[in-house]
């Protein structure tokens, strides 16, 4: 579905911020973007959200995303950055609609409302539908935005930290929803930091560190990795209760204790 060959990112006269990425994503995958802060995991997704400009090759496809239109972009690809907010009062019924831009004509019709409600109800923020955005809280505005995406409908998620801003009933809402969706068929690339998260939800996990993709692999796989030990500096323990049910835990590893080499 998506493939990515050579690509690389800088602000002009900065440091690379990504560097020479190379993967695949395919069709109906659910894939975990891990790594450090400042690795450009939120960086990566604004590239194949359309929103920066880059070098190498991005296809979706088989055809060069940059040099595609926005609206077949949306038709494709839905994007839920980490940062939420509005500075204008819209309602959230009107925020849902934007979902639907890449169908409304140039006076704004051919959405559907009834598509925007029964979104909103679907992530339980029906409530919402006449509130203003600006005086919502961080967890109402996430579901707010998750209803838009939704409404967008479109083929792959681009998701940045989706659970940063909801309670822990919040969290297994959404997994619920991100468990329907690849149901559907629908392909997901979140970036998390909750590993077990990452573990329970996602077929590959990709770890990004200092703007390159180290490591790439299923979960169990990544997770017990030389290179996810020397990134992290932490050994993961697979923890398991009565039931069968296990949790991973992180060991502090020393700098004698870590691998060596990437």
């Amino acid at each position: 579905m998506l493939e990515i060959r050579n690509l690389s990112f800088a602000y002009p006269g900065r440091a690379e911020l990504l560097s020479q990425l190379e993967c695949s994503w395919k069709a109906g995958e659910t894939i975990g973007l891990i790594g450090p802060n400042g690795s450009g995991k939120s960086t990566l997704l604004r590239v194949l959200a359309g929103l920066l400009p880059y070098q190498g090759s991005v296809q979706f496809e088989n055809l060069e995303l940059s040099a595609q239109p926005a609206g077949w972009r949306a038709s494709r690809l839905s994007y839920l950055p980490q940062q939420l907010g509005f500075d204008q009062p819209f309602r959230a019924a009107e925020v849902v609609m934007m979902g639907q831009f890449h169908r409304l004509d140039r006076w704004g019709g051919g959405g559907s409302s009834e598509l925007v409600h029964q979104c909103l109800e679907r992530v339980g923020a029906g409530h919402l539908a006449d509130r203003v955005v600006t005086r919502l809280s961080g967890g109402e505005l996430q579901r707010v935005r998750l209803a838009q995406a939704l409404a967008q409908d479109a083929q792959a998620w681009l998701l940045d930290e989706p659970t940063s801003a909801m309670d822990l009933h919040q969290q297994l809402e959404l997994m619920e929803l991100f468990r329907e969706l690849r149901e559907q068929g629908k392909s997901l690339l979140i970036v998390l930091h909750d590993l077990n998260l990452a573990r329970r939800l996602c077929s590959q996990v990709w770890v990004m560190d200092a703007g390159r993709l180290l490591v790439k692999g299923s979960p169990e796989e990544v997770f017990a990795s030389p290179q996810f030990e020397k990134i992290f500096q932490v050994q993961m323990e697979v923890f398991r209760d009565k039931n069968g049910d296990s949790v991973l835990w992180p060991k502090k590893l020393t700098h004698f204790e870590s691998s060596d080499t990437l």
